[in-house]
């Protein structure tokens, strides 16, 4: 019933493993979800991976000093 029987080299996109370390700047649902995630807005966030780059871990350093201020 699964996608069990799909080999990994034919795994739809959307069911590639994501690198956890890593943002995905052009994936809309991404970048609101680490907005949700670190209660920022969608555009803070935006402006955030603009300055910063796509690294979660200086994103989500980023996002708790911006929500500090």
């Amino acid at each position: 019933m699964g996608n069990d029987n799909i080999p990994e080299d034919n795994m739809p996109e959307d069911n590639i493993p994501r690198d956890d370390q890593t943002l995905d700047p052009d994936n809309v649902l991404d970048v609101e979800a680490f907005a949700l995630r670190t209660g920022i807005t969608g555009d803070q966030a935006r402006a955030l991976i603009d300055r910063i780059g796509n690294d979660r871990q200086a994103l989500e350093q980023a996002a708790r000093e911006l929500k500090k201020s």
